[in-house]
């Protein structure tokens, strides 16, 4: 038994010696390291280096024969647009390149952009994959500036601004009068150039409202514009008004009326990044309020939607099963719940799925639960990135190597049956693996992205902050950047959550502020360099002594408190003279100013009066009601006399104005229109005249001129109005919403991290209580809570 076992133990030995001669000959190195399983260093980068590959031979193919068009056609190696003629592929690889590693790709595919990109083209967009590609590929790609050498300096003004950030600006603009709704809630649909049709649906999807709060928030963030988080979040307080008693939203709802058009709930198609922004809303914002949103949204979910570790689609208002299908969307929800800190559980859910994995390659679009099989007509995987990005969040917060297999899988299943000479191939049938002509855009953006995170730990993406760089913008805001915490927006583009904090409103106002205080103590500071009588000179570190012991109470400064404190008559003390100039001007400056809104209030008070007393001498009523209140301002306000006099002319003036416009509408409205419409005999008037002279002159030319020679009937009329073809931006709304901040739940809050605190400990923590508090750590994945405080 010894000899057997001796012999097996040097045929052990003998093999792994090969293995490691057999490694190095493939230059895929010999290191021992394993990764919590069977994954060497040298596996996890044979694997990366794999995706890689995929990328590059899917993105040079795009260059080639796609762009400047939106998509690669990988088997015909044609272009076509699809979502909008953005040139979206290019925009979507953007952050990708940089994840990878390509700085020089990367720079060259910016200028690409930055000449192909329009804003204006007439051409009708879905408003929410516009935000979700471009608005937040152009944001990531903004952010990544910083990690190429030298490219920063080209652009003043970076990280608050810069030419992607100045485009991306532009194409958030373009999406608002989608929003200009009395829900607030947005259309589907927007021309880029017009705005939104007239006849445009209202009906869209509940993802299609919900899914904007990571890239407006960032906007508004990055500007100092706070309108883009604003529409995003009035949008968000509009579907939790309408979730049914049940605790569900439907997948379908119009946005004129606040009705559920499609009553099926899920968490697939057509919902699944609503439920996403709200953990990552949250995350990434600070805002406690979405994550208890979404912390009621899984409760119900799992309830009523959840059978299992299966999600049904089932009745928003009943809670009954409606269709018991697992869709590929749905394989989000691990890396969601990964995320909000309900790891074992997404574990569990993601084990679940695997099957289909293991069953077919791929995941189908659609698969029937009971059935165990692809639906028919839904057998297709046009190569999502959603389970890669699951098992990229669960291997990073876990280390367990089973999520690193199942990646491997996928990426030997792509590259073995969607490999075609241009790129890769959307799978027609999981069955049998056959293609058709199409590879979308998220091909390069999310699937390639996440597989090649899921094999490479040390990335910057996974940072945890020690490595992170602290920044000082032209405005004197110090904050930390690339210090990890990487929020992904639902297109994998990355959005750093430290450099949101280098250019909002609130960073400048609080910089703002410590300037101020600033200010304030270099006043001291002359003080503090005089001469005493003695000789003594008043030292820096007395003065801040006293400044800390005293804090500044008022009656304790000024030279009282300084001759007090140092007791020598002699104390000379140079004051300013331009600081009592400008303290009198700026106390002239607000009583005017008081002064303006007195009379401002008065003259309105007086107006009112005013009309009311003209309603009643219009009826034969007595009129008193003006000098009656002039009487009581005078008296209460005796200081104002000469504001209520003025007050008082200028309302008499206003009312007149408005008297004599009417009786000049009145006039030219009865003034005879002319019985028949010229195309081409007068001169064109664009909105009506209110010049009763040039009415009749114009009317005249017509009578005894232009008619007759035309053998045109005439009744004596205003003018000849000419004929034109309709417009075609007369059939579209092109306004922004305007946006009340008193509808909000809550003010936009911008906290930050201290830079300081990132520096010095190498990390710092996201929080964002849920249905207690929890924290999570910064990262692209190890930014996910192990477990949640209750």
């Amino acid at each position: 038994m010894l000899r057997w076992f001796t012999i097996l133990l040097l045929y052990s030995i003998l093999c792994e010696a090969y293995h490691e001669q057999f490694l190095k000959r493939q230059g895929l190195g010999t290191s021992r390291k394993r990764y919590n399983g069977y994954f060497t260093e040298s596996d996890m980068a044979r694997y990366r280096d794999k995706v890689k590959n995929m990328f590059y031979h899917a993105y040079n193919g795009y260059l080639a024969h796609g762009y400047p068009l939106d998509e690669l056609k990988p088997i015909s190696c044609t272009g076509q647009d699809t979502w909008g003629s953005f040139s979206l592929s290019l925009v979507d690889a953007l952050d990708t390149l940089l994840v990878m590693g390509n700085t020089t790709e990367f720079m060259r595919a910016i200028d690409l952009v930055l000449k192909s990109v329009r804003d204006d083209v007439n051409v009708n967009v879905s408003v929410f994959e516009t935000n979700i590609r471009v608005v937040g590929g152009l944001i990531s790609a903004h952010m990544l500036v910083g990690k190429v050498p030298g490219l920063e300096e080209e652009m003043p003004g970076w990280p608050c601004d810069g030419p992607l950030l100045r485009l991306a600006v532009k194409m958030a603009d373009r999406l608002l009068p989608a929003f200009n709704t009395d829900t607030g809630m947005p259309y589907g649909t927007v021309n880029l150039r017009y705005g939104v049709h007239k006849d445009e649906t209202p009906v869209t999807c509940t993802a299609g409202v919900g899914t904007f709060i990571v890239e407006f928030g960032a906007l508004s963030r990055l500007t100092g514009d706070d309108k883009y988080e604003r529409v995003a979040l009035r949008a968000l307080d509009a579907l939790w008004s309408v979730k049914s008693p049940i605790g569900l939203v439907g997948n379908h709802i119009n946005v004129i009326n606040s009705q559920w058009t499609a009553t099926d709930s899920g968490i697939g198609a057509g919902v699944d990044s609503y439920f996403e922004y709200l953990v990552k809303g949250a995350l990434l914002f600070h805002r406690p309020s979405l994550m208890k949103q979404f912390d009621d949204f899984l409760l119900s979910i799992n309830k009523h939607v959840r059978k299992g570790n299966w999600f049904m689609w089932v009745s928003m208002t009943k809670g009954t099963v409606s269709m018991p299908i697992f869709q590929s969307l749905e394989a989000f929800w691990p890396g969601l719940l990964t995320l909000a800190g309900q790891v074992e559980d997404a574990q569990r859910i993601m084990l679940q799925y695997a099957k289909v994995i293991r069953q077919y390659g791929f995941p189908p679009e659609f698969y029937h639960i009971h059935n165990a099989e692809p639906v028919e007509k839904r057998e297709a995987y046009p190569l999502r990135p959603e389970m890669a990005e699951s098992l990229m969040y669960l291997y990073r917060t876990t280390g367990d190597s089973k999520w690193l297999e199942l990646g491997a899988e996928m990426i030997d299943a792509i590259e073995t049956s969607a490999k075609t000479k241009c790129g890769y191939a959307t799978i027609n049938n999981v069955k049998d693996h056959s293609i058709e002509d199409r590879m979308e855009s998220f091909f390069l953006a999310e699937t390639t992205k996440y597989l090649y995170l899921l094999f490479d730990p040390d990335n910057f993406i996974h940072s945890d902050g020690k490595n992170a760089r602290v920044l000082t913008t032209k405005d004197n805001i110090t904050c930390s950047i690339y210090s990890g915490g990487y929020i992904f927006n639902t297109e994998a583009h990355p959005i750093d959550p430290g450099m949101l904090r280098c250019c909002s409103s609130t960073s400048k106002k609080q910089r703002k502020t410590v300037r101020n205080w600033e200010d304030g103590v270099d006043f001291l500071n002359i003080i503090r360099n005089q001469k005493m009588g003695t000789g003594h000179v008043i030292k820096k570190e007395d003065v801040e002594e006293d400044l800390r012991n005293e804090k500044n109470r008022p009656g304790k400064g000024g030279e009282e408190y300084f001759t007090k404190q140092y007791g020598h008559s002699g104390l000379e003390f140079e004051i300013d003279e331009s600081l009592k100039k400008e303290s009198k001007t700026s106390k002239m400056k607000n009583e005017t100013r008081e002064q303006e809104i007195s009379l401002e209030m008065i003259r309105e008070l007086l107006i009112r009066a005013r009309v009311k007393d003209e309603e009643k001498r219009e009826r034969g009523a007595k009129a008193e009601g003006t000098q009656k209140l002039l009487t009581q301002l005078k008296s209460m306000h005796k200081e104002l006399t000469e504001v209520v006099l003025r007050a008082d002319y200028e309302a008499e003036q206003f009312i007149a104005k408005e008297k004599r416009f009417l009786e000049l509408s009145t006039l030219v409205a009865a003034i005879p229109a002319p019985e028949a419409v010229c195309s081409s005999c007068s001169f064109p008037m664009n909105e009506k005249v209110d010049d009763v002279c040039l009415r009749l002159f114009l009317g005249a030319i017509h009578e005894f001129h232009l008619y007759p020679q035309a053998n045109i009937k005439f009744v004596k009329g205003p003018v000849c109005w000419k004929e034109e073809e309709p417009r075609i931006e007369d059939n579209y709304k092109n306004e922004p919403p305007e946006l009340d901040k008193r509808d909000l739940e809550e003010d936009l809050d911008f906290l930050s991290f201290d830079p300081v605190d990132i520096k010095h400990l190498g990390y710092a923590r996201l929080r964002a209580p849920g249905r207690g508090r929890f924290y999570s750590q910064f990262t692209g994945g190890g930014q996910v809570p192990l477990y949640r405080d209750m």
